[in-house]
């Protein structure tokens, strides 16, 4: 199998789920118990160890056709069980666009294209990442979060690329603003939403609604 570069392979397996995203740099626990992708976790390490996860386009398709774009992780650790299932950490990897689709049965196989972060004004870009934070630390502050050592994590990241997925991975549930906000490859715009994201959990969380914060 070719590769593009950094190790991605030109093609990967495909976990469809209705209810998960994978940002570049996320850490996603994962238990796979379905034949076909216990059949996709083999292929994936006897290669690569690497498979993508998308969303599907509706959750009501029997096919469960993937959205063009995801995520692609690389397996950090996995744990095989006696009655064959696995329990496996993936570690976000790259945002990419599958060009085409070689295999759909018994999991789809996708190519891929490896999409790159479109630069934006430096100090434009700084100033949404400090309110991001901001907003974040004091939902903190409050006591509506306990997020006390992903912020800390937080505070020191210099990347506002990684900062603005990892924000959205970690503090905002719904998976459909999540894809919008993965098939956004212009960093300011990424982190406008990541900040209206983090906003509109701060008022479900005033209304009862409970955030369970994702470790990256």
């Amino acid at each position: 199998m070719l590769c593009l570069y950094h190790g991605t392979p030109n093609e990967v397996g495909i976990m469809t789920l209705p209810n998960a995203i994978l940002f570049p740099q996320a850490l996603l626990p994962l238990y796979i118990f379905e034949p076909r992708y216990r059949a996709m976790l083999k292929e994936s390490l006897e290669n690569q160890r690497m498979f993508a996860v998308a969303l599907p386009h509706t959750s009501s398709s029997p096919a469960l056709v993937p959205h063009r774009i995801a995520g692609v992780g690389l397996i950090r650790a996995c744990v095989d069980k006696p009655d064959g299932t696995s329990n496996l950490i993936l570690q976000g990897v790259s945002r990419v666009r599958f060009t085409n689709f070689v295999q759909e049965k018994p999991f789809y196989v996708g190519q891929i294209e490896i999409l790159s972060t479109e630069g934006s004004d430096a100090l434009e870009v700084e100033a949404l990442s400090v309110k991001v934070l901001e907003m974040i630390g004091t939902m903190h502050d409050s006591g509506d979060i306990q997020a006390e050592g992903i912020l800390k994590f937080l505070n020191e990241i210099t990347d506002y690329d990684a900062l603005a997925d990892i924000v959205t991975y970690s503090f905002i549930e719904d998976v459909i603003r999540k894809q919008e906000i993965l098939e956004t490859l212009n960093l300011r715009k990424r982190l406008q939403k990541s900040d209206r994201g983090a906003a509109k959990t701060i008022f479900l969380i005033g209304t009862g609604v409970r955030l369970v914060v994702r470790g990256r």
